[in-house]
């Protein structure tokens, strides 16, 4: 159109202008979509912020939960266990006082008996007293053994529960774990669907630009074929 004649500039500004306004408008709507896909895309980081904020409120409410729990746990442990000391120390002291009061039974026994072996023979009276010396001692290792015995068994207890109480607590954490790592992989996965949707808007869009120009430019061969023919037909 930069040959045309003097007589055809009105045309040729018409036809210039028709040509321009199509394509501004299938730009500005162009910009528009992108736009509007940047905002949405925008509200829906805003969103998925909020969720991964409020999941992560969940999980430490959750945590700071098992932790009152376990501390609950333990403090009835170290409860238990004091009660357990107490109770074994009263009846630590509740045997001795037992013991005592057998002894003192038992000397007064002897007592008797020598008083009424005095006149024995001294034989019998030095097997006599072999005798009660060898029935002490074996009272006495008899209940040694049997508090050696008890000591044993409560220790077995609280090791059994310590080793239960530890391996509840380890499977809590590797089902944890095993929480943690799944909500991280759909999150990605999540990511991954909303980026190809993405990626398959802006290529419709790019697309359909790609139609437009192809459409203006068709016209603008058609206006500049018909300018030629009213340039041939002023000329003749």
């Amino acid at each position: 159109m930069a040959d045309a004649g003097p007589s055809a500039e009105g045309g040729v500004s018409t036809v210039s202008q028709m040509s321009t306004n199509p394509m501004l408008n299938a730009k500005l709507t162009r910009l528009k979509v992108q736009q509007d896909v940047e905002l949405l895309s925008n509200r829906v980081e805003r969103l998925r912020a909020e969720e991964r904020k409020a999941k992560q409120k969940v999980l430490e409410t959750k945590l700071r939960g098992q932790e009152i729990v376990a501390l609950q746990k333990r403090n009835e442990q170290l409860h238990a266990a004091k009660q357990l000391a107490k109770q074994m120390e009263e009846e630590q002291l509740k045997r001795e006082m037992q013991q005592q009061q057998i002894k003192r039974l038992e000397q007064k026994k002897t007592l008797k008996v020598v008083y009424e072996a005095m006149h024995a023979a001294k034989r019998e009276d030095v097997k006599l007293e072999r005798k009660i010396k060898e029935e002490n001692l074996q009272m006495v290792r008899s209940l040694k053994q049997y508090e050696i015995e008890r000591a044993r068994q409560a220790r077995e207890a609280i090791r059994k529960h310590q080793l239960a109480v530890s391996e509840r607590f380890e499977k809590q954490r590797q089902a944890h774990q095993e929480f943690l790592a799944q909500d991280f992989i759909n999150m990605i996965a999540a990511e991954d669907r909303r980026r190809e949707e993405i990626e398959n808007e802006i290529a419709a869009m790019e697309q359909e630009e790609r139609k437009h120009i192809e459409r203006l430019r068709e016209l603008q061969e058609e206006q500049r074929a018909a300018y030629d023919a009213l340039e041939e037909a002023l000329a003749s």
